[in-house]
C-alpha cells in the first residue's frame, strides 16, 4: 500500500461514511467522498479540512439510483485516481411510502442500495485489484426473505421490509465478492451496530413510520452510539496491511465474528443474486 492510500467512501454524507472519512484523514489517508449532491459533499469536505490541517479530501458526485450516473462516476474515478486502495460501500437509502418507481424501471431503494453499488464496484475492480484494494460493505444484521419473483419489493411493498431486503442483498454480495475475487480484491462485511448522529437536523425526516418508528426512537434513546464508534474501527480495517487474511470475514465494530455469517456463506443464493444483478446492469460491467 502506498504511503498515502486512496480510499473511496460511497455514502459519505451519512453519519457512518462521514465518521469513517474523519478517522481515515486522521491516519493520513486520501479520502474521496461519494454522494448524490455536490453541495453536501463540498460542505462535508470543508468541515473535514477544517478539523484537520492538511487533510487530503476529494469529492465525486454519483447518484447510485441512476446507472448512467454510476458509469460516469466510475469513469471519472478511474481518470482521477491512478491508485484505489479501498472502497467503502455505506449506501443505505430508506424512503417512506412507496414503492417509488424510477424512470429506469427500478424501485429507488433497491437501485440505490444494491444495483448501483454493485455496478460501481465492478467497474472499479481492475483498479482495485492492482493494489489488492479492500471492499468493505457496511451491512445491517436484518433477516428478510428474498422473493425472486419480486426482488425489488414492487408488488408487496412495506418500506422497512423492503429496506431490510436490500441489506440482506449487501451481505450476500459481500460474500460473493470474497469467493469470486479471493485474495485479489478482499471483501469484508462491517456491522456498525446502531449508530446515530443525534445532531443531524434531517434525522427526524428519516424515521420509519408507525410501530417501527416508535421502536427506532426508543433505540435512539437507549442504544444508539455516536458515529465515531463505527468510524474508528472501520478506518483501521481499511488500512489493515493483512487484508488478505480477513477476506470474507464479518466484523462487528472492531471484533471479527467467530462464526461465518450464514447469509454471506450462502453460496447458492449469493451466486443467484450476482447473476440477477449482472442481468440488471447490462451491458456487462466488465
Amino acid at each position: 500500500m502506498p504511503k498515502k492510500p486512496t480510499i473511496l467512501i460511497a455514502g459519505a454524507t451519512g453519519s457512518i461514511g462521514n465518521a469513517a472519512a474523519l478517522a481515515l484523514t486522521k491516519r493520513d489517508a486520501r479520502v474521496v467522498l461519494l454522494g448524490r449532491r455536490a453541495d453536501k459533499l463540498n460542505a462535508k469536505a470543508d468541515r473535514i479540512r477544517g478539523s484537520r490541517t492538511g487533510a487530503d479530501v476529494a469529492t465525486l458526485v454519483v447518484d447510485f439510483s441512476d446507472m448512467d450516473s454510476v458509469r460516469s462516476a466510475a469513469d471519472d474515478a478511474l481518470g482521477r485516481f491512478p491508485t484505489i486502495d479501498g472502497l467503502v460501500l455505506s449506501v443505505g437509502a430508506f424512503i417512506q411510502g412507496g414503492p417509488h418507481l424510477l424512470p429506469n424501471g427500478h424501485e429507488v431503494m433497491f437501485a440505490t442500495n444494491v444495483i448501483g453499488p454493485f455496478l460501481f464496484t465492478n467497474l472499479l475492480l481492475e483498479r482495485l485489484e492492482q493494489s489488492s484494494g479492500l471492499l468493505l460493505h457496511v451491512i445491517a444484521p436484518f433477516d428478510e426473505a428474498l422473493n425472486w419473483n419480486d426482488l425489488e419489493s414492487l408488488e408487496e411493498h412495506r418500506p422497512m421490509a423492503a429496506f431490510n431486503r436490500t441489506k440482506v442483498c449487501n451481505r450476500l454480495i459481500a460474500g460473493e465478492f470474497a469467493r469470486r475475487y479471493a485474495r485479489r480484491v478482499p471483501s469484508v462485511a462491517f456491522n456498525p451496530t446502531f449508530v446515530l448522529d443525534k445532531s443531524d437536523p434531517e434525522l427526524k425526516n428519516r424515521w420509519p413510520s408507525g410501530f417501527s418508528g416508535i421502536v427506532w426512537r426508543l433505540m435512539a434513546i437507549f442504544r444508539a452510539k455516536p458515529p465515531e464508534v463505527a468510524g474508528e474501527p472501520l478506518a483501521e480495517l481499511m488500512l489493515d496491511e493483512g487484508r488478505s487474511s480477513i477476506d470474507g470475514a464479518l466484523f462487528v465494530l472492531d471484533k471479527r465474528s467467530g462464526e461465518p455469517d450464514t447469509v454471506m456463506s450462502d453460496e447458492a443464493t449469493g451466486r443467484r443474486l450476482w447473476e440477477r444483478l449482472e442481468q440488471l446492469t447490462e451491458p456487462a460491467p466488465r
